[in-house]
């Protein structure tokens, strides 16, 4: 899979599938799996409607990101975009700085000792 500068990591919304927009999917490729290329029997295997680019990588929800795939074809590419979005999703955390300090300040709220304004240690 190619590199995707990732920009954004807001997860887009998921919006229904009907009917309708499945057999779209399906049309569009002719019911080829969209992951291994093979022909998919509709009537004998599961098949799912695929996102390319996954909604939690900022994938768009439209017809022009989606495709058939087999639904064991599918459940691979999801580990894999599951593990990038979890990774990515730390990094910005840790880019913007909302992630808890490794280093909390000493008889701060978070520490279990408290220091009375006489200078006294005590336990919280």
């Amino acid at each position: 899979m190619p590199f995707v500068d990732i920009e954004d990591l807001s997860t887009t919304v998921r919006r229904k599938l009907t009917p309708h927009r499945r057999l779209q999917v399906w049309e569009k490729t002719g019911g080829v799996c969209v992951l291994c290329d093979r022909k998919i029997d509709g009537v004998r295997e599961r098949w799912i409607a695929e996102h390319m680019r996954a909604l939690e990588l900022g994938g768009p929800d439209d017809l022009d990101n989606m495709g058939p795939a087999h639904a064991a074809c599918a459940l691979l590419k999801n580990q894999g975009d599951h593990r990038r979005a979890a990774q990515a999703k730390r990094q910005k955390i840790q880019y913007i700085g909302a992630d808890a300090s490794k280093r909390p300040l000493p008889f701060g709220r978070a520490s279990p000792w408290k220091r009375k304004l006489s200078g006294e240690i005590v336990p919280r």
